[in-house]
């Protein structure tokens, strides 16, 4: 099994906020081959973000295109934040500005998208409104909020540069406390301690703690636990019936799992499976989120080609 995990967050300066109540504070992939019946699995895992947003409620002046984030939020265990009333502003040295709800959305692996104002700063004329958009480069950091609590993230300790307008930046962000920086927060790492023993320095995000072959933070993100090499992410093929491939992975709660395919190795396509409910398969759709812990069974309808090897991964985000 190899992990390989993707942090694609390209971030450029300026100071967002999620807000959930009132505190203000990355996948996993796998693979498996068939062919004539005789069938080998691998892995590997990665993670995704999205999100949806809000415009703030001064124009800019002169106007210029939002800026926009979106993205994942995790709780300190690595859980996607989903609830009532959890938001995500940003913040700035213009104050509090644009905000929006933090909650599982229909894209795999987003829960927020924030749209941020932006002034062109094309007029040398005083702005007849609140001074609440943003300029390029302007420093900003993102807060969550639930309820009462303001929560920063720790990625946003040290505040970001914004973007230009217009443009598209990714951020997940994580709650909790991260003392030594590594980007795994300590209370996640702390469960991991107790056991083991040593300390927060003793484990790293590019650690595997349990030997099972997927990095610390993949197991973070995919929900599982580093301290038992027996709960480690897996997706195999179970049968084939009619062409059409049975698989069968391990899914955890507020997870979201999408599978690609590949002849080999080298191009991966994303594929529509159907859910086994008792053997029987369900519609047609293109990712699943998961409710409950339990193990899950797919099926991915033949496609022309398919002949001969196919592999496939997954995505857990």
């Amino acid at each position: 099994m190899k992990s390989n995990f993707n942090s694609d967050m390209k971030l450029q300066a300026p100071i967002l906020k999620f807000q959930i109540g009132s505190k203000s504070q990355a996948p996993k992939t796998m693979g498996c081959r068939e062919q004539n019946l005789r069938f080998g699995a691998w892995c590997f895992f990665g993670a995704w973000i999205l999100v949806f947003g809000a415009l703030l409620s001064a124009p800019a002046y002169p106007p210029a295109p939002d800026h926009e984030f979106y993205g994942t939020v995790r709780d300190e265990w690595g859980d996607p934040i989903d609830m009532s009333g959890a938001r995500i502003y940003i913040q700035s040295s213009n104050g509090v500005g644009a905000n929006a709800p933090v909650a599982v959305s229909t894209q795999p692996g987003i829960n927020y998208r924030l749209l941020v104002p932006m002034d062109s700063a094309r007029s040398v004329k005083i702005c007849p409104m609140p001074l609440t958009r943003l300029r390029q480069e302007q420093p900003f950091q993102l807060k969550v909020q639930i309820g009462q609590i303001s929560y920063l993230p720790i990625q946003m300790v040290i505040p970001y540069l914004i973007g230009e307008p217009a443009g598209l930046t990714r951020l997940d962000l994580t709650l909790g406390v991260d003392a030594d920086g590594d980007g795994l927060p300590d209370a996640w790492e702390q469960a991991l301690i107790d056991i083991y023993g040593g300390s927060l320095e003793d484990i790293g995000p590019d650690d595997d703690t349990d030997g099972d072959g997927i990095k610390n933070i993949d197991e973070y993100i995919a929900g599982t636990y580093a301290f038992d090499p027996a709960d480690g992410f897996r997706l195999s093929i179970q049968e084939v019936v009619n062409k059409n491939s049975r698989l069968e992975m391990f899914v955890i709660r507020g997870r979201n799992y999408t599978l690609h395919s590949s002849y080999d190795l080298k191009q991966w396509t994303p594929v529509n499976f159907r859910v086994l409910a008792n053997g029987t398969p369900g519609p047609i759709v293109s990712n699943y989120q998961s409710t409950e812990v339990q193990y899950l069974r797919v099926e991915v309808p033949f496609q022309i080609g398919a002949e001969t090897n196919r592999y496939f991964r997954a995505l857990v985000q």
